[in-house]
């Protein structure tokens, strides 16, 4: 049975990945068709792959190759003699963000869905969540399930405490139990919630809306955020409007969430790190950009995600497209020994050209995060004219009597040294559950 408690030590942890990883390879070497064409890529057999060290060894894997072929990814154990639980399919998720817009599905067996309930819980017991607290589950319910919904359900059930799932949204004609925004506020005062589990953006609304009819929410002490960026400005904002709802005291805990792994790495205190909930099951390891060797702890690398246990969906050295510096070394603050990703996260392919300068769009998001009479906005790049010159505009729904364009237009200006078009708009479409902060029509 696998015990809710971190390792003690990296021996204990690389003793467990040890077992694990060898007898997922006995599998992955015949069952499993991106293994197989990895091993022969490097011209290496199931004998080369002895200890998780020798996964180095390894092409690694991109979110392209995932995407154009996800069923190469999935074990398959039709007739293999392992337990009824690794055979067994329990669900299927989806990633989002394709370029093709078609979500990518994430198979789950019943084995991989106990690991999952035991890191959802570790991923509550890092963030201080106890057996008193209450979940609000803010997520939508989207037409492709998605971890980000169903995994609060879960994560609830694993600790054995209570949520109430607000449904905000409508995915299609035929649901018919959605709630607007006054609904969902109206859920939270008719169920005190201690918890508020989210995207960031959507989180920022709620919070407001509460202020503005005058419901407070004073038994919120943890807000967690997922699914999109949050800069330190963008915390310190929604910290700001949390405040004005009543929810004096309360922090806000971001999540580095990866459907790849079913959850998140977490932190159990702001500037700690996002902490590894698996380290058993999960390794987390940071390579050059360029040549994919290994990196020392505390140098900025591509991030790699490898499965040492799982039977449906199993990626190995799998680039999850961020950049980021990890630390093994236990976790200042509680303690504990497992990866963690230090510093500031950022997209491997982020940095762009704007009229000839290159620029990183997070630093631009962060300026405007901070400003608290932006209820809303989006940063849009495109051609115009016959010289096809760079437009950079921001799209900002602004808090009722708030004119920002020029303390905004500043704030870009002084963060990428670009000046946006500030344009006031009513509200922001769009298709997804995550908002888009910076999409470039140039592409």
């Amino acid at each position: 049975m696998a015990s809710d408690d971190f390792p003690p030590d990296w021996p204990a942890i690389e003793a467990a990945r040890r077992v694990a990883l060898a007898a997922t390879m006995d599998l992955a070497a015949t069952r499993h068709a991106l293994t197989r064409r990895k091993l022969a890529e490097a011209g290496l057999t199931r004998a080369d792959i002895a200890a998780p060290a020798d996964l180095a060894r390894l092409p690694v894997t991109t979110k392209a190759e995932l995407m154009a072929a996800p069923h190469d990814a999935v074990l398959d154990l039709d007739g293999a003699e392992v337990p009824e639980e690794q055979r067994i399919v329990w669900d299927t998720m989806y990633t989002t963000g394709s370029t093709s817009g078609r979500p990518t599905p994430f198979v789950n067996t019943t084995s991989d869905f106990w690991d999952i309930l035991l890191l959802q819980r570790r991923m509550l017991r890092i963030r201080g969540v106890t057996e008193r607290d209450r979940i609000a589950n803010l997520f939508p319910l989207t037409r492709h399930p998605h971890g980000g919904f169903f995994r609060v359900l879960h994560a609830a059930a694993a600790l054995h405490i209570p949520v109430v799932s607000a449904l905000p949204g409508n995915p299609g004609p035929g649901f018919a139990v959605g709630q607007e925004l006054d609904g969902v506020v109206e859920t939270l005062a008719r169920h005190p919630p201690t918890i508020l589990w989210g995207v960031p953006s959507y989180m920022r609304r709620v919070v407001a809306r509460a202020a503005e009819l005058g419901i407070a929410l004073p038994d919120v002490r943890l807000v967690f955020v997922t699914g999109e960026g949050l800069s330190e400005e963008g915390r310190g904002e929604l910290l700001a409007r949390l405040t004005a709802a009543g929810a004096t005291g309360a922090q806000v805990s971001i999540s580095y969430g990866m459907t790849e792994i079913q959850g998140g790495l977490v932190e159990c205190a702001a500037g700690a790190g996002l902490h590894n909930p698996h380290p058993e099951a999960i390794a987390v390891d940071v390579v050059d950009p360029e040549t994919h060797r290994p990196l020392p702890d505390g140098q900025e690398g591509l991030i790699l995600v490898s499965h040492m246990r799982r039977r449906g969906t199993l990626l190995l050295r799998y680039a999850v497209g961020d950049l980021g510096v990890r630390s093994t070394a236990p976790c200042p603050h509680c303690g504990r020994v497992t990866e963690r990703i230090v510093g500031p996260l950022r997209r491997a392919d982020e940095l762009t050209k704007v009229r000839g300068m290159l620029v990183n769009p997070a630093l631009a998001v962060a300026a405007v995060e901070g400003v608290a009479a932006v209820h809303d906005f989006r940063f849009e790049i495109a051609r115009e004219g016959v010289l096809g010159m760079d437009d950079l505009a921001l799209l900002v729904v602004p808090e009722p009597g708030a004119a920002p364009e020029a303390e905004l237009a500043a704030k870009v200006k002084s963060a990428i040294g670009v000046t946006p078009r500030v344009v006031l708009v009513e509200a922001l479409d769009s298709a997804s559950w995550k908002a888009k902060r910076w999409i470039d029509k140039r592409i």
